[in-house]
């Protein structure tokens, strides 16, 4: 992190760019193993609750997570991130 600055230097998204990266593959893998994947477009596909839930954690931890990494990559580069 830049001292004089308070923000980050590019160089400091790094784990926090690998860490998104690797919810989101996490978020893939799901939705592999449920079969979402590979389904053609238009078809259903009904899921538990629990897969429900735990897909919908996850897509959203994945979402919080990106957005960090695009606020902190517009904050190291001195711009403003609009929402």
């Amino acid at each position: 992190m830049s001292a004089a600055k308070g923000k980050p230097d590019i160089a400091d998204l790094e784990p926090l760019l690998c860490d998104t990266m690797n919810m989101l593959d996490v978020l893939v893998s799901m939705m592999d193993r449920m079969g979402l994947t590979s389904k053609p477009a238009g078809s259903n596909h009904v899921l538990t609750h629990g897969e429900a839930d735990q897909l919908f954690f996850v897509a959203c931890t994945a979402e919080s997570m990106s957005e960090k990494a695009r606020q902190a990559y517009y904050e190291a580069l001195g711009w403003g991130a609009s929402s």
